[in-house]
């Protein structure tokens, strides 16, 4: 295949791949949190996580799925669902995020 070729099918190929499912933001105290807010505005908004790892947090609410929140630099880089073995597992790879 020349480059011209894989040049052109390499778009069409990232078009067609799916993407990971992540949460887009978090609620709390009808406050909607999204990725940009910093940690002293999160902690502001929606206090003390259930835990933190380094640069993630997590955020257990009743009646939903845990929600863990990755940090970059003091500002959230990521907003995700977890399932609980993504989290109850201290080798989990939270960082490992795209």
């Amino acid at each position: 295949m020349n480059i011209k070729c894989c040049s052109m099918l390499l778009p069409v190929l990232l078009s067609v791949m799916p993407l990971p499912a992540y949460a887009a933001s978090l609620e709390c105290n009808g406050n909607i949190i999204s990725a940009g807010i910093t940690e002293q505005d999160l902690l502001d908004a929606c206090g003390e996580p259930t835990s933190r790892d380094g640069a993630n947090w997590i955020y257990r609410r009743p009646g939903s799925l845990p929600v863990l929140v990755t940090f970059g630099n003091g500002v959230a880089m990521f907003i995700r669902d977890v399932e609980s073995e993504d989290y109850d597992s201290p080798s989990a790879p939270f960082g490992d995020h795209p």
